[in-house]
């Protein structure tokens, strides 16, 4: 269960209205009646105002006057200090020294501890004399001895809570330090994604423009390749040929490979798996502008370019093919199609 600070206070303020009150009542009694010859009028008038004093405060701070407590705490050092009996303040040490820095270690601050211990003691050694338990060093020493655990204790606690403290606020702020961080991180990756998003796209268009497929006559699609051929490249063409092959139902392609730049093993691997590709949907490949650098290359990496025709520019392919594909269709007698 968690109990706060003013919680607490309340109880003990509470707790000494009742006590205090209940201590009058008992001493007035026992002077009315003459029970109590140890205690004179003097102790039962200090300790009614005293009892007054602190339900005040308790009402006070109940209110929200913090600085109630305090005045409770110098009442009951006075109330101790002023009304122990006499047997306990010049014979025997009364227990009741350390009621003040018992208080003031829950309601107040270590300086309050002493302070009220220290005004207990004087008044008890005033009314002393100067003399008895008081002034005995073996009570002083054993007197300094508690007041100062009790302030250790009180001071190693405080640092506790302060460094608890601390630590908390340290992880809230990692806490709100991480939540940033991953809003951030998550911000980034939709702005990534959304860029990657805009790159395919323009890829997909690069792909697109990059190597048209330009029908040049009935069933014929000239695709002139221009720059360097990579593995993305080849595979993004060989697909899209595939494609427009098939929807425009072609009978030859045009690889027109005269703005190739660079011509090598993987190059012509490519254009060869493209040409094969092409040839499995029935349509024939015709190679046009090979130019005497890249033949020369081609011989040199002995790449066989056995099945695929060639031409020296992609007019002469399309010439190539229209003579191959024009025919005469001449009917006979049987009434059959022959083609000359």
């Amino acid at each position: 269960m968690k109990v706060s600070q003013r919680q607490v206070t309340l109880g003990i303020l509470g707790l000494l209205s009742g006590a205090s009150f209940l201590i009058s009542l008992i001493l007035i009694i026992s002077t009315t009646t003459g029970a109590g010859t140890e205690y004179d009028a003097s102790v039962t008038i200090n300790t009614s105002i005293a009892c007054l004093v602190i339900t005040a405060m308790l009402v006070a701070y109940w209110r929200g006057w913090e600085l109630a407590r305090y005045v409770v705490l110098a009442a009951v050092t006075l109330l101790i200090g002023l009304t122990t009996p006499d047997p306990f303040v010049t014979e025997v040490a009364a227990i009741t020294l350390f009621i003040p820095s018992a208080l003031a270690l829950i309601l107040a601050t270590p300086l309050w501890v002493v302070g009220c211990t220290a005004t207990t003691y004087l008044i008890l050694l005033i009314r002393a004399g100067g003399t008895g338990t008081y002034a005995n060093p073996v009570t002083i020493i054993i007197t300094i001895i508690v007041i100062g655990s009790i302030v250790l204790g009180r001071l190693i606690t405080e640092t506790a809570l302060r460094n608890a403290k601390d630590q908390a606020h340290r992880a809230d702020a990692e806490k709100a330090r991480a939540e940033a961080q991953a809003q951030e991180l998550a911000e980034a990756n939709e702005l990534m994604a959304h860029q990657l998003d805009q790159q395919q796209l323009l890829l997909d268009l690069v792909t697109t423009m990059e190597a048209p497929a330009v029908p040049l006559a009935d069933g014929v699609l000239f695709v002139p390749i221009v720059g360097h051929i990579d593995t993305r490249r080849a595979q993004a063409l060989t697909n899209r040929l595939l494609q427009d092959v098939s929807a425009q139902r072609a009978n030859l392609v045009v690889l027109d490979i005269s703005g190739v730049t660079m011509m090598d093993t993987a190059v012509a691997r490519a254009l060869m798996n493209t040409t094969q590709a092409i040839r499995l949907l029935g349509c024939e490949v015709t190679l046009s502008g090979i130019s005497a650098a890249v033949a020369i290359t081609l011989i040199h990496l002995g790449v066989n370019l056995d099945g695929i025709a060639t031409a020296r520019s992609p007019q002469e392919a399309l010439v190539q093919h229209l003579g191959i594909t024009k025919r005469t269709i001449v009917a006979n007698g049987n009434g059959n199609s022959v083609y000359n």
